[in-house]
């Protein structure tokens, strides 16, 4: 996996030369991979390793204008081209190494949106999600457009989510995706498409036959401990919720229907669709975990 340690120290030491390097982000089988090209189009790092790949991006990237972002796809492999206009892109990247630095966990969030009036090429927005540190909340329109989530210093810490509705599926998956080690609940699994879920990420199931069934002696069989985080959607949840609040959680969120009031945390919580609730849900997670966090990442990955 391409990490903070080679790409981003290398896009920004191209910027702070005055260059306007390329950064490709690719999405394979649902897993973002990262190449940084300089400015003729020659690579200076990649994770791409297809050389077919390679040879399609570097001459893409020749066409890019300085501030241009386009998308293309090769052997069913969609990658996201942008070519940064040197050193005022260099601040976002500047910030975003220190956040990571300091962080527990962080992410780099990038949303392209085609440009309707400029035939295939895109707008660009990125953000970076993270525990502590550098955090924007993303503005996008809802369908979202073309999007990838890269790990700079993804820690593995720990998700419980139990519910059995699609925005808890979803987030059990995108969370997986991100670095998180999750454990889905759930008494609907059988009405799941769990192998789509788990090619996006994979987490583990915990089949429940009964909601009422579920104690705090359950949860800790499940490993629900200090420093863990915690999102329940569904609102048959009396029998353990009060078990799961007196637990020294880093984070945990009421959604769904289970929401009070029909109210749920997220940076997304009243658009319609499942996945985008879910990717606002685990940016909430992030920046709302703090040092109570830091005791479920282990040294090693900080």
């Amino acid at each position: 996996m391409t990490t903070l340690s080679n790409w981003l120290p290398a896009l920004i030491k191209e910027l702070a030369a005055g260059h306007e390097p390329v950064l490709a982000l690719a999405e394979c089988r649902n897993i973002s991979k990262v190449a940084v090209l300089d400015e003729r189009g020659h690579f200076l790092v990649s994770d791409l390793i297809d050389e077919a790949l390679e040879l399609a991006v570097s001459r893409a990237s020749a066409a890019l204008v300085p501030g241009g972002a386009a998308s293309m796809e090769q052997d069913g492999v969609r990658v996201v081209l942008e070519r940064l206009g040197g050193v005022e892109a260099l601040p976002f990247w500047e910030e975003a190494k220190k956040g990571s630095d300091e962080a527990w966990a962080a992410w780099l969030l990038t949303v392209g949106r085609p440009e309707q009036e400029a035939g295939d090429s895109l707008v660009v927005s990125r953000h970076v999600l993270s525990a502590s540190g550098p955090f924007t909340p993303p503005q996008f329109e809802e369908d979202g457009g073309l999007w990838s989530l890269v790990p700079l210093n993804a820690c593995l810490g720990q998700l419980f989510v139990f519910g059995d509705d699609e925005l808890a599926l979803e987030t059990s998956a995108l969370a997986a995706r991100a670095g998180l080690k999750v454990t889905l609940a759930s008494a609907n699994y059988l009405e799941f498409d769990l192998k789509a879920a788990q090619q996006v990420g994979f987490f583990n199931l915990v089949p429940i036959s009964d909601w009422s069934l579920v104690s705090s002696e359950t949860l800790a069989q499940m490993g629900v401990r200090t420093g863990a985080v915690a999102l329940v959607t569904t609102p048959l949840n009396g029998s353990f919720l009060d078990s799961l609040k007196e637990t020294r959680l880093g984070w945990i969120g009421l959604a769904g229907d289970a929401g009070p009031g029909g109210s749920e945390p997220g940076l997304f919580p009243h658009w319609g669709s499942a996945a985008l609730r879910a990717l606002g849900l685990v940016a909430d997670i992030l920046a709302s975990q703090g040092e109570s966090a830091r005791l479920a990442c282990p040294a090693s990955a900080a």
